[in-house]
This record gives structure tokens, sequence and C-alpha cells, in this order.
């Protein structure tokens, strides 16, 4: 079960940042490599697995992760579009899903 953490828009670059309290508990550590799996039309964001095919972005030091322009086409997003960034914690992983889509 997931609980929505806030509402925010896309920046131009499609930057998103992760909530500390919980980057930390799910392994998203800065310098670490985070796994993106586009999936039910929401991209899910957790630790990733060393053998994984999905797409693979680092965890910045302020704790951002860029959304790759492909995911964000995929999705249909495009910059100001607003967006929800969920927490669950039964699988350690953020859930990034677009509010008008």
């Amino acid at each position: 079960m997931s609980q929505l953490y806030e509402n925010k828009t896309f920046s131009n670059s499609g930057m998103i940042t992760l909530p500390k309290k919980w980057r930390q508990r799910f392994g998203l550590i800065p310098g670490r490599m985070a796994e993106l799996i586009y999936q039910n039309d929401s991209i899910y964001i957790k630790a990733a697995r060393k053998h994984s095919t999905n797409n693979k972005r680092y965890i910045s030091e302020k704790g951002t992760v860029h959304i790759p322009k492909e995911l964000r086409e995929e999705m249909g997003i495009t910059p100001q579009d607003p967006y929800n960034l969920h927490i669950n914690e039964e699988h350690n992983c953020f859930i990034l899903t677009c509010k008008d889509h």
C-alpha cells in the first residue's frame, strides 16, 4: 500500500527530489544507482539491482534523480505538469504518477 507524499510540478530538466527519510530507508543514497521502472502509467523508483536492464540513474548529493526524457515522453509529461510522489514502504520504493494522465 502506498501513501501520497507530495504534489509538485515537473521541472524543465526532469529532476525530482526524493524525501531524505525514505530515501535512506530504501537504500537510495547519494552516489548510488536508482532503478526506474515504467509500469501501469507510473514510474517506480527503487535501489538498482545489479543485473537489471531497467533504466538506471544516480542519486545526486541533494537527493534528486533525473527522470529520463524517454520515460517522460512515454507518460506524456511536459515541463510544469503536476505529479504525485507516493511512498511504498512495503516494496521500498517511490511511485511517481501524473495527476492529469
